[in-house]
């Protein structure tokens, strides 16, 4: 009889020991235990989690791990419609953190996936909502816009979480780019290709009436000049011809490795 009990109390001792796992968290991270026993004792959550080293558990216990390093939440939102019904898309980054000691508490009151079951739904009508009062064009290129709205997002996420008792700690909300859909941008590019062109259009005719202005008033420049020193045409033409021959030596009175033809290859003719 005393053999057969030491022999039930090895195999209970063995298959205790074969029957243990070691948890072991990664750095920044919580395990939290959650005791199911089969048998004996009580089930639940663990008060004190496990952030440091490693601790042997019966296979009947479960464990979560969480992470307590700040860590960032991705919400995309495809055609979402503005004030002015036309889609935009865009993605909100939540960046928050856990609080050390406290995924037991997390854990208990609002389960592993806590943002999940807890803010999700809550954080994407907030942005909806907000982001819906403004039209597209202003959601798209207005900083002031975006800026304004992560700061009110924030603000309401954040006092919602305070009011769950949520033991996370929410650290910012910021907004990625804001674009409207594929036709649109190709839309916006071909009006502003269009507008451009009629700018460079209205720039090339006012250029040209500038030129022929110009070309007007040096003409009646010329007429008064040869009007008032009593010269014919002949004389005032061997006058410019002589001034065209003085702007060749300007221009290349400081190079000297510039030749330069004087003259002119036909005479000019008197006009009568």
């Amino acid at each position: 009889m005393k053999n057969s009990t030491s022999l039930i109390l090895l195999a209970l001792t063995i298959v205790s020991l074969t029957s243990c796992y070691r948890v072991m968290p990664d750095p920044g991270q919580e395990s939290v235990l959650v005791y199911k026993p089969y048998f004996f004792g009580h089930g639940g959550v663990d008060d004190v989690p496990i952030s440091t080293g490693s601790t042997w558990c019966v296979f009947t216990t479960d464990h979560k791990e969480f992470p307590i390093t700040p860590i960032t939440i991705t919400e995309d939102f495809a055609n979402m419609i503005p004030s002015d019904n036309t889609p935009v898309s865009f993605s909100v980054y939540l960046k928050c953190q856990i609080q050390s000691g406290k995924t037991p508490e997390l854990y208990k009151n609002f389960s592993a996936d806590w943002y999940e079951h807890s803010l999700q739904a809550s954080f994407r009508t907030m942005v909806r909502d907000k982001a819906s009062a403004f039209k597209m064009f202003d959601l798209a290129s207005k900083r002031e816009i975006s800026e304004q709205l992560e700061k009110d997002i924030f603000k309401d996420i954040l006092a919602y979480a305070k009011k769950l008792n949520l033991p996370v700690d929410l650290l910012q909300v910021s907004i990625g780019a804001i674009t409207p859909p594929e036709q649109v941008l190709t839309e916006t590019k071909n009006t502003a290709a269009q507008n451009q062109s009629i700018l460079t259009q209205s720039a090339r005719a006012n250029a040209e009436l500038a030129r022929k202005q110009a070309e007007i008033n040096k003409a009646i420049a010329d007429q008064a000049y040869k009007n008032q020193m009593g010269m014919s045409v002949a004389e005032y033409l061997k006058l410019r011809e002589l001034e065209i021959e003085k702007e060749k030596v300007e221009l290349i009175k400081d190079n000297k490795n510039i030749s330069i033809i004087f003259g002119n290859a036909s005479p000019v003719l008197p006009i009568k």
